[in-house]
């Protein structure tokens, strides 16, 4: 047992007997800072996984002073921007299948979100999805997400109205899963609100690159690739 001092969240130092310190890591993975006896050494670090033997394991023994470098690389911790999120469903009781939760949708929009936003997300069939395409896209089929961009400062201001039997029906054509392809739609969509696009080739590769990096970073796969 050896007598070390800690500091709490406030920089409070606290005295504390303890035979070792064990901190968990990812990956089932642990380091272990051990005090064993005197003719021992004075401190032991040993780096484990669960599996096999111990990965690393220092001990200086009788010099009177250790010194450990830990170097790190600092990841920028994503920008979380405010989001007003209203959910309508507009189906019939067939319809509902497999439709994401408010949470889900929350997390796949704010994903592809560069400022704070007030959204309404409307689940409808291709009835209505048909005639909203024809009357503004002059397009004459449900599709599977439309934009409807109202402003994008101060706030992203829009509408997006999701088709959920196409989502459906494109997931099971195209062999993805149904949560993927949802989460896709909904990226799609709130990056046209954010005045994105792809009318032209490199619109388009442009789009569907930053797709690809917010769709991986909430642990889909590439929905564009063959």
């Amino acid at each position: 047992m050896k007598t070390i001092t800690v500091l709490n969240t406030k920089g409070k130092r606290q005295k504390l007997e303890v035979a070792s310190i064990e901190v968990p890591l990812d990956g089932g993975r642990y380091l272990r800072i051990a005090f064993p006896p005197g003719d021992m050494g004075d401190l032991a670090i040993e780096a484990h996984a669960d599996q096999g033997l111990p990965v690393m394991l220092m001990q200086p023994g009788a010099a009177n002073l250790a010194t450990i470098h830990v170097l790190s690389v600092a990841e920028t911790p994503a920008e979380v921007h405010d989001l007003e999120l209203t959910i309508q469903k507009e189906l019939a009781k067939g319809e509902k299948a497999g439709l994401p939760s408010k949470a889900k949708l929350r997390r796949w929009i704010e994903a592809a979100l560069g400022a704070d936003a007030e959204i309404t997300v409307r689940f409808v069939g291709e009835v209505e999805s048909r005639a909203l395409n024809m009357e503004f896209r002059q397009k004459d089929y449900a599709t599977n997400v439309l934009s409807f961009p109202y402003a994008e400062e101060p706030l992203v201001v829009g509408d997006l109205v999701i088709c959920w039997p196409v989502v459906v029906r494109e997931a099971q054509e195209q062999g993805k899963s149904l949560e993927a392809h949802a989460a896709h739609m909904l990226v799609h969509g709130a990056l046209h609100l954010q005045g994105w696009d792809h009318e032209n080739e490199e619109d388009a590769e442009e789009m569907e690159s930053l797709e690809r990096e917010i769709l991986s970073s909430l642990g889909y796969p590439d929905p564009y690739a063959a």
